[in-house]
């Protein structure tokens, strides 16, 4: 197994536990911010870089697979990728099986010069988004992390801040930010929120890989937060912080979600949550870098856009049942199935 990223390891890291149940030795080789998920589940890994998310990790795969052959390799699509692509190409090189594991719409499409014996993947448009590449009848779906199963609870000091949050505000909105891109979004969704009247709050949620970073891509010397958190500004009063869970724990508790694209978006999709897709200009060049041509999350009729400036009091309408009935919690033992039929 290799992943980096929390998308790529919530998915792997539940299909390395269902396969040591069915008896499979497992290596994993995790970095970046994907090994503290791990670690936390008590499975060792090979790198220990968790406080880096954008690391460089580099290792010889084809001079691994000379000496220990796996049955097979299983990666995922993390962006920016590095580890799984060495892995891939490696497997590749030793014909060794290589499966790929996506955790959002597209991996295998921005991922195309590889060989995959299968793909298992979210749900029906991403099967779509990968034909072109792999035989249809080698794409399996097995769902996705972001889809909460019945057993799934947030956090519950999360549960707790909006419990009070709730005492306060009458609705509660969350935005999940992702690249650069996060800049142009949070632009337009403040001018929005500006417009639209209520008792309401937002919670700001950046993505690790960013928040830290300097914001050189936007000719700025401060990180991406401080940036970011400027733009905040002129709703200041309205911002609260929840810095505790994750995003998929906020699009389960919130009244609405905004986001670009993240896959947050599917929890909120599959919980009845409205949901809404912020999208600029530098959105749709961020989607076509990724090989997107839309966001997904709108495609399947999920989410609405917010493409100008305006009162989004109309667009808080919650996605029909048909569309949340097509999102199915992530079942690694259904992976399991599928490697082991290999």
């Amino acid at each position: 197994m290799v992943s980096k990223d929390n998308g790529d390891t919530k998915t792997l890291l539940p299909i390395v536990q269902a396969a040591r149940c069915f008896g499979y030795h497992v290596m994993v080789f995790a970095e970046g911010v994907g090994v503290a998920h791990y670690a936390k589940e008590g499975v060792a890994t090979f790198f220990s870089d968790a406080p880096n998310p954008d690391p460089h990790s580099s290792f010889d795969f084809v001079s691994l697979f000379s000496c220990v052959r796996p049955h097979a390799v299983l990666v995922g699509f993390p962006f920016p990728n590095n580890l799984s692509h060495q892995a891939s190409a490696a497997a590749n090189l030793k014909g060794i099986t290589l499966i790929g594991v996506e955790d959002n719409w597209g991996g295998v499409k921005r991922n195309s010069e590889y060989q995959y014996a299968c793909v298992l993947t979210i749900d029906e448009y991403a099967k779509d988004l990968a034909s072109p590449f792999v035989n249809p009848d080698n794409i399996v779906i097995i769902g996705n992390h972001a889809i909460p199963g019945a057993e799934y609870h947030p956090h519950s000091s999360v549960s707790e801040q909006m419990k009070a949050l709730r005492m306060k505000f009458d609705s509660i909105f969350v935005y999940g930010g992702g690249g650069e891109y996060t800049t142009d979004e949070l632009r337009l969704l403040v001018s929005s929120l500006e417009r639209t009247p209520g008792n309401w709050c937002l919670i700001p949620r950046y993505h690790p890989n960013y928040k830290k970073k300097t914001a050189e891509e936007i000719g700025d010397s401060r990180s991406f937060e401080k940036v970011w958190d400027e733009l905040l500004l002129p709703i200041q009063d309205r911002v609260v912080r929840v810095d505790e869970g994750n995003s998929d724990d906020m699009a389960m508790l919130c009244d609405a979600y905004f986001s670009g694209w993240g896959s947050s978006m599917s929890t909120a999709i599959s919980c009845g949550k409205p949901t809404i897709a912020v999208s600029t200009e530098a959105t749709q060049k961020a989607l076509y870098e990724h090989c997107l041509d839309v966001v997904p999350a709108v495609y399947i009729g999920g989410a609405h856009l917010l493409q100008k400036t305006q009162d989004i009091s109309p667009l808080l309408v919650a996605p029909p049942i048909s569309v949340q009935k097509n999102l199915f919690p992530l079942n690694p033992g259904r992976a399991v199935d599928v490697i082991n039929r290999l």
